[in-house]
């Protein structure tokens, strides 16, 4: 009895250091706060074993190694992964800096799980760590597709990687979605909602006029002849930083931005230049050095220091596997005393069918 009573006593003992230490509120709940060694190794010892219980009898119902499936799942990644798990030429962004624990590379370690256990992964994700349940907004397919790319991206270029983003039901990586940008989306920049929709130019053979980013072939009085003079300056500047991204010269195109830039792209949004230059800027950049660009409708209008520039074009990659992309770029302007620079961007894209 007495063994007994002291275990009880023992365990009572605890249960009221346990309780003092949750209400009184001096563990430091902060994520920039590391875990003690101990602690870490508890946590990943039961995350480890606990995915490689569940995920264990899981089964792909198609090939992983079917093309569409992997082109797919790479847009997919693109979309949802990459501010968190980034992808082959992205830089670390602001958001993964913040996450506790460090999200991993994929690029470079995704190969070190089965695909079951990615696809657990994804579906249920994990306690603890941050990762969402994408089987809750994704089904089965989706989620495969989504290993089937992780299976082949380690050792990926950046290159590889836009191009087969491209090529997936997604289309470009600018924005996956085949529309426009959400109602309220440029309500969130203070400038955007303030300008007139421009009405759409007319088309004309010059407006039509391929030109190749890679050789940077451009022409501002040609691709624009319909636009008021006063469109033009602000169109130039947005030729500019496209020709300047393909150029390959990053820090030139990010001076064009305003520092407080918004920018729509990959299904999420960009809120600086800043946080741009850490994101998409770099992979953009590798996408349209390997681009022609053909461009068709461009419309544009003037309303006091602000600008508003509506571009179609018509994008053919060159690579293994070339595509072609239907895109629509919407920029607004505003003029500052070093001339226009680019305050919001939405970029949006498809396949070519």
């Amino acid at each position: 009895m007495k063994t007994i009573w002291t275990v009880l006593i023992t365990l009572l003992v605890l249960a009221v250091l346990g309780a003092a230490v949750v209400f009184s509120g001096t563990f430091n709940i902060a994520a920039d706060d590391p875990h003690w060694g101990v602690t870490s190794k508890v946590i990943e010892s039961m995350r480890e074993r606990s995915i490689s219980r569940q995920a264990k009898n899981l089964a792909a119902a198609k090939s992983l190694d079917d093309a569409t499936l992997i082109a797919n799942g790479a847009s997919e990644y693109a979309e949802m992964c990459t501010a968190c798990h980034l992808a082959p030429g992205m830089k670390d962004t602001e958001l993964r800096k913040g996450l506790y624990p460090m999200p991993p590379l994929l690029s470079e370690h995704g190969a070190h799980r089965s695909a079951a256990e990615q696809f657990w992964i994804i579906k249920h994700g994990l306690k603890m760590t941050g990762m969402p349940a994408w089987g809750l907004t994704h089904d089965d397919e989706r989620i495969w597709s989504m290993v089937a790319f992780l299976q082949k991206m380690p050792g990926m270029t950046a290159t590889q990687y836009q191009e087969l983003v491209a090529s997936g039901a997604g289309g470009h990586s600018h924005d996956h979605s085949e529309t426009g940008p959400e109602v309220g989306e440029l309500e969130e920049h203070d400038h955007a909602a303030e300008v007139p929709a421009p009405k759409p130019a007319k088309r004309t053979e010059s407006d039509g006029h391929a030109h190749n980013h890679a050789a940077h072939s451009h022409d501002t009085s040609k691709e624009t002849p319909s636009l008021p003079a006063n469109v033009k300056e602000a169109a130039a500047v947005v030729d500019q930083f496209q020709k300047l991204l393909a150029q390959g010269k990053t820090h030139e195109a990010s001076d064009l931005l305003d520092p407080n830039v918004l920018i729509f792209e990959g299904g999420g949004a960009e809120r600086s230049r800043e946080e741009y230059a850490s994101h998409h800027l770099k992979s953009d950049a590798e996408f349209l050095k390997t681009a022609n660009v053909a461009m068709g409708n461009r419309s544009g209008v003037v309303v006091g220091d602000l600008a508003w520039i509506a571009t179609e074009s018509e994008l053919k990659t060159q690579g293994a596997k070339p595509v072609t992309l239907l895109s629509t770029e919407t920029m607004v302007l505003k003029r500052t005393a070093n001339g226009w620079r680019i305050s919001h961007i939405h970029w949006s894209s498809k396949s070519k069918k």
